[in-house]
């Protein structure tokens, strides 16, 4: 999904129905890496390929624990 062609305006959401906040993540170099290719293959920015992963997980069936006997 790319960013709309249209000049960015604080506190307003551009591409969902709200406002991003900034957030630290701690990664690997590695994932960090597989990020960044992933991005620049689709024209994206790095927090925009998380943005997108995140959002599919809603879609996963929920998964709940299995239980095992001792």
């Amino acid at each position: 999904m790319a960013k709309p062609k249209h000049k960015s305006m604080r506190n307003v959401p551009e591409m969902y129905d709200e406002i991003k906040k900034n957030y630290g993540l701690s990664l690997t170099p590695r994932a960090i890496h597989l990020l960044d290719v992933h991005a620049q293959k689709k024209g994206l920015s790095r927090s925009e390929v998380v943005e997108q992963f995140a959002r599919t997980l809603e879609q996963l069936p929920a998964h709940s624990p299995t239980q095992t006997n001792p």
